[in-house]
């Protein structure tokens, strides 16, 4: 099987540990990639730095750093001073830290705003992205004013954004109603920047709204009942490779120590993959159909008098040059 990089999640990562001691068993796991919260960058900010996170995210083996997501980046008269110091902040880590992507959340709120009217802030915001190196992406979510995953893709389309991008997460877009059918005909190949894989049940646990599920029902992939392996497959076709992001979020996945969990998500996130790479392949070959040798365990000795009987039979076959 190929290998893939993957890439953890903040939540998927998330502990009590020191930040440089989570980062270090990140990639101790086998992750090439992780995303940071708001929470972290201000962490960094006000102790180590982000020149020094750098340095321990190359020590790690880290090539892929997704930051966010913010929030109310469009203009609203409930945009906050804190959500304004949230966009500095991301910028200069996305700057310092060689961000690959920049993450943005659709409108939770009630009444949401009409995605049209966030167009040009979308814009605006994509351009500071591209110039501090890294791409803007949209991650909508059921119960925001971008639902499904196709309506965001037409609003990243529309606005028309070089740097603008979409990320695909099977959570939000399996729980949102989309199919894998939708999924392949719906999203403009174009917009397709990130995906993000996690697992779950057939219906929404009872008692739980979607964003409580989103919380703390996402299961490892391939310990739910999703078709994770088809869903990889159309997001491949429809043009994405790598990092393949993992959001594990449940109360078991929470009171592992840190490194355990990572390892755990790790290698339930790569047999999915590995399920995915080999639909379509050959099938195993069949199992021999001669004799296998007779092993030491099932030899038993002829008995008492045939050894010597069998002993003749083959040399008077010699003798007369009748195969044995």
């Amino acid at each position: 099987m190929q290998e893939h990089d993957l890439l953890a999640t903040s939540w998927t990562w998330a502990g009590d540990e020191p930040l440089g001691e989570r980062v270090r068993a990140v990639g101790a796991a086998g992750f090439a990639g992780l995303s940071l919260s708001l929470g972290d960058l201000h962490e960094v900010r006000a102790t180590i730095g982000f020149a020094e996170l750098r340095r321990v995210l190359d020590g790690s083996g880290i090539v892929w750093v997704q930051l966010g997501p913010l929030e109310r980046w469009w203009t609203c008269s409930s945009r906050t001073p804190d959500q304004e110091a949230d966009r500095g902040v991301v910028l200069e880590a996305a700057a310092m830290l060689g961000a690959w992507q920049v993450v943005a959340r659709a409108d939770t709120t009630l009444p949401g705003i009409s995605p049209a009217a966030m167009v040009e802030d979308w814009a605006d915001l994509a351009s500071q992205a591209a110039k501090v190196g890294a791409q803007l992406v949209l991650e909508p979510e059921p119960w925001s004013n971008l639902p499904t995953v196709e309506r965001a893709s037409r609003f990243v389309a529309a606005a028309g954004h070089p740097n603008g991008g979409l990320l695909v997460d099977a959570m939000h877009a399996l729980r949102g109603g989309s199919t894998l059918a939708s999924i392949r005909q719906g999203i403009a190949p174009d917009t397709l920047a990130a995906v993000e894989l996690s697992d779950g049940l057939l219906h929404t646990p009872a008692g739980m709204t979607l964003s409580e599920e989103s919380r703390a029902a996402r299961y490892l992939p391939g310990a739910g009942a999703w078709d994770l392996p088809g869903f990889i497959r159309t997001v491949r076709d429809l043009g994405f490779d790598e990092p393949w992001g993992v959001e594990v979020r449940t109360a078991a996945h929470r009171a592992m120590p840190t490194a355990d969990a990572l390892r755990t998500a790790a290698a339930a996130t790569r047999a999915v993959l590995d399920a995915a790479d080999a639909y379509g392949s050959p099938a195993a070959p069949a199992m021999p159909t001669t004799p296998a040798p007779t092993s030491a365990v099932d030899f038993e000795p002829p008995a008492h008098g045939q050894h010597d009987r069998a002993h003749r039979a083959r040399r008077r076959d010699a003798d007369t040059g009748t195969p044995a």
